[in-house]
């Protein structure tokens, strides 16, 4: 009886992860660029061990124009990197850029965006208001007729297991990153990716997770009243 007591813990337990799982899924639902988190799965490892996981789901949000010509989207497989003052590297489908005083492209936390060079800068653009930036579908920036970079889009092996920062950006973690091949991504300019969380299922799976999470209550609370009259009778 106390080992059902226990399990239903922990099934609720695991409930009330998925549940602040697909709520953090509806909060970024207007996010650019987010990729929503699947909840919480049992799943059996090599030696045979329960061990629960999240990933991620990187399927390719809906692409909507918005005529900024720094708002860039990627189309198929790959990712923006970006790179904190701290060094750090980051991976993002975010591409809501713009440009530092100093004419460096960033993103919109004032993170760098790394081209094949390096930083990429613009500071051409700003001198000479009549040139105008273009970005091509395989990441080439030109300012004028003048080839500034080439925006680095990455691929990593394992996608969906990338380690989630604050915002919509991940960290490789122990992932190799790598340039993704030009013909599975095209860079497209003046757009922006949405969010892939589609609502309807979020709020059918939340549904389903309250009601699972009463059930569990109830078993919880009928064990342990079942428990506790088994502990009267012993003491008669």
């Amino acid at each position: 009886m106390i080992k059902g007591i226990y399990a239903a813990g922990r099934s609720l337990d695991q409930r009330l992860k998925n549940i602040d799982v697909i709520a953090n899924n509806l909060a970024n639902l207007n996010s650019t660029g987010y990729k929503r988190e699947i909840p919480f799965s049992e799943m059996i490892n090599q030696a045979g061990e329960v061990v629960i996981k999240k990933v991620t789901s990187q399927q390719q949000g809906e692409i909507l124009q918005t005529s900024n010509p720094l708002d860039l989207a990627i189309s198929g497989d790959g990712f923006f990197v970006v790179k904190g003052n701290d060094g750090s590297v980051e991976l993002t489908r975010d591409g809501r850029f713009k440009l530092s005083e100093d004419g460096v492209l960033t993103d919109s936390n004032g993170k760098k965006v790394m081209g094949k060079n390096g930083s990429i800068s613009l500071e051409d653009s700003m001198l000479n208001k009549n040139s105008g930036i273009m970005i091509s579908k395989n990441g080439e920036v030109k300012v004028g007729d003048k080839i500034v970079d080439k925006i680095m889009v990455a691929a990593v092996p394992r996608p969906s297991e990338l380690m989630r920062t604050d915002g919509s950006n991940f960290l490789p973690g122990d992932q190799t990153v790598m340039n993704a091949p030009e013909n599975e991504f095209a860079v497209s300019q003046g757009f922006l990716e949405e969010s892939n969380t589609n609502p309807i299922v979020e709020m059918e799976a939340m549904i389903s997770l309250n009601k699972e999470f009463e059930t569990a209550q109830k078993v919880i609370s009928a064990l342990d009243a079942s428990l506790g009259e088994a502990n009267e009778i012993g003491k008669i």
